[in-house]
């Protein structure tokens, strides 16, 4: 079920038929290449996400090109938002969607540049003291055996080619594709050997923001690739529906945040 297709009387029933849980799919708006449409993570997690909703009743909101995309920012159609402007958004969402009765609420991401954002949106969101419960799908999955052509993969690749050569042929110029393939520059394996990370992590490796093959792509592929991704989400979805114990802990968790006291475990009086 779409946020935004639902009419206002058959959103308050769809509430109560998915069990009161939405969902974000999270992409961004940045160069894939010179083959990919700019809202390749947006259009693929909002589609990911809108199939699963069809297995497994949720309310999906619209597509959301607001995550954290500092990586591409030195080519042509990048949009860089402020971090504290996106996770006041996704803050400002989030209640939104708790104050229609959807009150766990599932982060699904399409872009890998959103890796730490996520994590930490859920993480401190604590201390707001919400009546909600947030949770991370995390499921960059790999590709079936034997399915791709080439080993690597990651961006404006084989994959990300195939998936939306399934979902919109229209968007995808393969007579842009370069004409050779593109390998990680490994500029930083000096650092990353020793477990180092910096902000020119992401340039290093892949300037062009594209990598391997996708001249090598098809829309077979990419159904393959989008119903393991449907599944697998369709699955989280009804984890989270069952969970009883997530909320329970974090009512528990807030309240003893108001007044932290030492647990019966440490032997106290």
């Amino acid at each position: 079920m779409q946020w935004e297709n639902l009419t206002s009387l058959d959103f308050e029933k769809a509430v109560v038929t998915c069990d009161g849980v939405g969902l974000i799919p999270i992409g961004v708006l940045e160069p894939h290449g010179p083959h990919l449409p700019l809202g390749t993570d947006m259009f693929e997690c909002h589609a990911v996400a809108c199939r699963a909703a069809e297995l497994e009743p949720t309310i999906v909101f619209h597509a959301y090109p607001y995550g954290i995309n500092h990586e591409s920012a030195h080519l042509p159609g990048s949009v860089v938002i402020r971090r504290d402007l996106v996770m006041a958004l996704l803050e400002n969402i989030c209640d939104e969607m708790a104050r229609h009765g959807l009150n766990k609420i599932i982060l699904f991401s399409g872009h890998g540049g959103n890796r730490y954002l996520i994590p930490l949106f859920v993480q401190t969101l604590v201390e707001a003291g919400k009546p909600y419960v947030v949770y991370e799908a995390k499921l960059f999955l790999p590709a079936p055996e034997g399915l791709l052509e080439t080993k690597e993969t990651g961006h404006a690749c084989e994959s990300e080619t195939s998936t939306l050569l399934a979902l919109h042929p229209d968007l995808v110029k393969m007579d842009q594709v370069p004409p050779e393939p593109f390998t990680n520059l490994r500029q930083n394996v000096p650092l990353q050997e020793v477990g180092a990370y910096s902000p020119m992590d992401w340039y290093g490796q892949y300037p062009a923001m594209y990598v391997g093959e996708p001249g090598k792509a098809t829309a077979a592929k990419g159904e393959v690739l989008l119903q393991a991704r449907v599944d697998a989400l369709a699955a989280l979805i009804r984890a989270v529906k069952a969970d009883t114990i997530t909320p329970a802990l974090q009512k528990e968790f807030l309240a003893r945040m108001q007044r932290p006291t030492s647990p019966a475990v440490w032997g106290s009086e």
